[in-house]
């Protein structure tokens, strides 16, 4: 099953991407709901000892949609295996990668899936990258004061057809402060370098403001910057034989980067 989205039964290379999210502009992530003792009404996303944090689920899905319109709007030939299937769409010929009827998982064939679910997943096939939780960095003297880096901001209700505010309804809501640091730590299993160019593709439109994360991005919240730092790669032959981990930093890694877009435009422009 070589080449196919389905090559976890033979596990050849693993990567490890790490750096830091910054948050250029307010952030939030809702918690989904406020509790008693939350000092307002749309409280954000808080770990065990109340400081933010960006769940993985919710950075790979601003990744997955902002790849799908990219590819989409594209219309590249099918040939390049540059396409994205509508993932809610119940259609085994035209909807979703991987749907199948009821008791018909196996007959799936799992070769044919779109560029995007060969790497984020599809319903049979799991992901080949996989995105921790981002926790705030916080040093051991802002833990010590208890500086938690959120501020609370105030709303009101909008009648959209008379373009005021409607009655009293004001409410409060938190965002993750400008400025704040979170570790970002991605992971890669048999990564193929066409697709890698994609991952790339969409963290740069994250960093360059395209796409925003979490809620409220109409009203300027949600830009961050993506700083990479390192790559670890690592091949089974090595770990078996005790070998070290292949490490980029810096320079080396920027150099890695352009490869898999390089990669990636080659995929582009195929056509056997």
């Amino acid at each position: 099953m070589k080449g196919s989205a389905a090559d976890f039964h033979r596990l050849e290379r693993r990567l490890r991407l790490s750096g830091h999210i910054i948050t250029r502009t307010a952030l939030r992530i809702g918690s989904g709901g406020s509790g008693e003792l939350d000092a307002a009404n749309l409280p954000v996303l808080r770990d065990a000892d109340g400081y933010p944090f960006i769940p993985g689920g919710s950075l790979k899905g601003a990744l997955r949609s902002t790849i799908e319109s990219l590819v989409r709007g594209a219309d590249l030939a099918g040939e390049t295996g540059l396409w994205a299937c509508d993932p809610l769409l119940e259609s085994a010929r035209a909807g979703a990668c991987g749907y199948h009827g009821q008791g018909g998982r196996s007959a799936v064939d799992v070769q044919n899936h779109c560029a995007v679910c060969r790497l984020m997943g599809s319903r049979v096939v799991a992901s080949h990258a996989r995105f921790s939780d981002a926790l705030a960095i916080v040093s051991d003297a802002e833990r010590a004061q208890r500086r938690i880096p959120i501020e609370v901001r105030d709303g009101v209700a909008i009648d959209r057809d008379l373009r005021t505010a409607y009655g009293a309804q004001k409410y409060d809501f938190e965002v993750v402060s400008p400025g704040t640091r979170f570790a970002l730590e991605v992971f890669v299993e048999n990564p193929q370098p066409w697709l890698l160019g994609l991952l790339i593709l969409g963290f740069d439109q994250i960093r360059d403001g395209f796409t925003a994360l979490g809620g409220f991005t109409s009203r300027g919240l949600g830009r961050v910057d993506i700083a990479w730092s390192t790559m670890v790669e690592i091949k089974a032959r090595d770990l078996l034989e005790g070998r070290p981990e292949r490490t980029l930093r810096e320079q080396e890694l920027e150099a890695e980067f352009q490869s898999w877009r390089t990669a990636l435009s080659a995929r582009v422009q195929r056509r056997d």
